[in-house]
């Protein structure tokens, strides 16, 4: 869960992806060389061109997929 602001940032899924239009979270795969937190600044750069600063870890949830 990302915040700013007590605001909660949540994504919804582009048309044409699987589960189209659902609300997610975002975040992504870790790749071999980063951490949880390097991926999750990765992934908000890459997919929404904004930077981030990761804090401490709330929640962690298992991957439905």
């Amino acid at each position: 869960m990302i915040t700013y602001a007590e605001k909660v940032l949540c994504c919804r899924r582009a048309p044409g992806k699987a589960s189209a239009g659902l609300w997610e979270f975002p975040g992504g795969k870790v790749e071999a060389d980063e951490t949880p937190e390097q991926a999750l600044a990765r992934e908000i750069q890459e997919k929404l061109s904004v930077p981030i600063q990761v804090g401490d870890l709330i929640l962690r949830a298992p991957s439905q997929h």
